[in-house]
């Protein structure tokens, strides 16, 4: 075994990362939005002890690796939780599993369903081919606990919000729960500085006399953010744009990155490259 070649790409490009140790692989398997069943958890809690040393890492993408899996069971390995369900991770130069929070399905503040969106994400896109690799995160609220900023392509839930001033009676809950000082209460009036608005409707939570609702629901769409050696902070592209709107930008986006993208180039650093505008463009045209 040690004298033949090891295709190193096609080991990633089942999910094996070669770790320091010869012949030893991190076994990636793919989380979509953060979530797996029991079932699928003890499925890998036995491939663990089985193939592994007895252990799972967590990544900081939500996705879980069986490290110190050996060359010679990487196929066995792979073959026994695929038929438990359980697919292979991304690696390389490819679109990688979605990351999202759990949304409005389960956390009081969030604004859209994350998992759903995730799923026919990944469902179209998982695996894709790209220029370097294509990171999605979709995060409930302006909370942003999945760091969408910092994603190749990161969506946002967001609202905005209408007063109803017949309701308002100048009790300054919303005044209180805005974290950003955007609304204000003036002569028993709410009145919201749409400048500081921030979205994320903290003020309609807070009302007790709907007088505040929602009169929008949508997304924020960030591109070309990234993490590591030369992070980079995702740009803000659009606000509320509804679900229609966020496949239609991404498919335009993929276009636009693999046609414009050189070999080994992020989608931020393509940005940089050639303009902010140009994307802009031609992606919202």
């Amino acid at each position: 075994m040690s004298g033949k070649k090891i295709d190193v790409s096609l080991l990633k490009s089942k999910g094996f990362l070669p770790q320091r140790q010869e012949n030893m692989f991190s076994m990636r398997l793919k989380v979509v939005s953060g979530n797996l069943d029991a079932k699928k958890l003890r499925a890998i809690a036995d491939a663990a002890e089985k193939y592994g040393s007895g252990y799972i890492h967590i990544t900081s993408r939500q996705q879980i690796e069986i490290p110190f899996v050996k060359l010679e069971d990487t196929e066995a390995a792979r073959n026994e939780l695929e038929k438990q369900g359980i697919s292979a991770g991304s690696a390389g130069k490819r679109v990688r599993a979605v990351v999202a929070c759990q949304g409005n399905r389960v956390c009081r503040n969030g604004l859209i369903d994350c998992e759903n969106l995730a799923c026919k994400i990944d469902e179209k896109y998982f695996g894709e081919a790209v220029p370097k690799k294509l990171k999605i995160a979709v995060t409930g609220c302006p909370s942003a606990c999945v760091r969408p900023q910092e994603n190749d392509f990161g969506i946002m839930g967001n609202v905005k919000p209408e007063i109803l001033g017949e309701n308002c009676v100048g009790c300054k809950l919303c005044e209180k729960a805005c974290k950003v000082g955007a609304i204000k209460v003036l002569e028993d009036k709410a009145f919201i500085n749409t400048k500081k608005c921030i979205l994320c409707g903290a003020c309609i939570a807070a009302c007790r006399k709907d007088a505040l609702r929602a009169g929008k629901i949508g997304c924020t769409i960030f591109v070309g953010g990234k993490a590591g050696l030369q992070p980079m902070q995702g740009i803000k592209l659009l606000e509320l744009a509804d679900e229609e709107q966020v496949f239609s930008v991404l498919e335009k986006t993929f276009e636009y990155y693999r046609r414009e993208g050189l070999d080994g180039e992020r989608l931020g650093d393509l940005l940089e490259r050639m303009g902010m505008e140009k994307y802009r463009k031609e992606v919202l045209s």
